[in-house]
């Protein structure tokens, strides 16, 4: 209650070790000797010291964890190697293969595309996949199938509803792909993630003043398509909350199937998968759920 005549004193120069001054102090939560001594410093400067550093980190941080490939740990290890700018990253540092892909596309990977050109790539990807084999379904999902006025990356999901002629596509349709031109650098050329195989890349569109864009191609099984397209429409928030509940439910819910009867022991661990649910559109997901139906639009949450 006497915080502000204190403050008060502080300023004029008295009592310059305000511990005495705020006996209660400590015995906030969170609040040790150590943050009290930066309150006082606070107090009685208007400024934190150690802030200095920080204020001149963050955005160099931000510079480098930009980068695709590097994240928060690798961007904070070039600041410690006393790495300031790309120009640094690019001549002094020691790059993966992928980082060394993010670097060269740094400003393409920053601006985000119109949907338009999504779906341009969407559709690139669809006629190379049909000339290989008619009756294959290609879908863009993410930010894109959520109706997003612009996107980050494009994610194709790719797959057969005879649920055979998937197999044997995924290396013939990123062979077709590249001899076009279209794919232009390799991040992760092969990912294999139970029966889906999914592709990390980088795109082109024919053209003059295209950007190069990242791509993602996922060839999956028809069974696994309806939360397979679940998964990879995302919000990446709403595919949590989705898990969540089915974990509530005594289910589990994956890009590969919603199962239910899943034993799990000590802290979550899942020690039986159960066996997975019918779910041959994403409306059964919800059905499966006891949800109503959200349209893509909806999700983004």
């Amino acid at each position: 209650p006497n915080f502000q005549s204190y403050k008060t004193r502080l300023q004029k120069g008295k009592h310059r070790n305000i511990l005495p001054l705020l006996p209660n102090a400590c015995n906030i939560p969170g609040i040790g000797k150590r943050m009290a001594e930066k309150i006082l410093e606070i107090l009685e400067s208007g400024h934190l010291r150690k802030l200095d550093h920080i204020s001149e980190s963050v955005p160099v941080l931000e510079l480098f964890s930009n980068i695709w490939g590097a994240g928060v740990k690798t961007a904070q290890m070039w600041y410690q190697q006393g790495f300031r700018t790309l120009d640094d990253i690019r001549t002094k540092a020691s790059l993966t293969s992928q980082q060394a892909v993010g670097l060269k596309h740094y400003e393409d990977f920053l601006e985000r595309m119109p949907r338009e050109e999504a779906a341009e790539i969407e559709q690139t990807v669809r006629q190379a996949a049909l000339a290989l084999k008619p009756g294959l379904v290609c879908v863009a999902c993410g930010s894109y199938r959520r109706g997003k006025a612009t996107c980050g990356d494009v994610d194709v999901l790719v797959t057969h509803p005879d649920g055979q002629s998937h197999r044997g596509l995924f290396s013939k349709l990123l062979d077709s792909l590249h001899e076009s031109g279209f794919l232009t650098d390799d991040l992760v050329s092969q990912e294999d993630n139970g029966d889906q195989k999914k592709y990390l890349g980088v795109c082109r569109l024919p053209g003059p003043a295209r950007r190069h864009r990242r791509l993602d191609i996922i060839v999956v099984p028809y069974s696994e398509f309806a939360c397979a397209l679940l998964y990879f429409t995302g919000s990446a928030h709403f595919n949590r909350s989705m898990r969540a509940l089915a974990k509530t439910k005594g289910m589990s819910l994956s890009e590969h199937a919603l199962s239910m009867a899943v034993v799990r022991g000590p802290g979550g661990v899942k020690v039986a998968s159960g066996h997975a649910l019918p779910t041959p559109t994403e409306r059964d997901v919800f059905i499966q759920l006891g949800l109503p139906y959200r349209e893509p639009s909806e999700r983004d949450w």
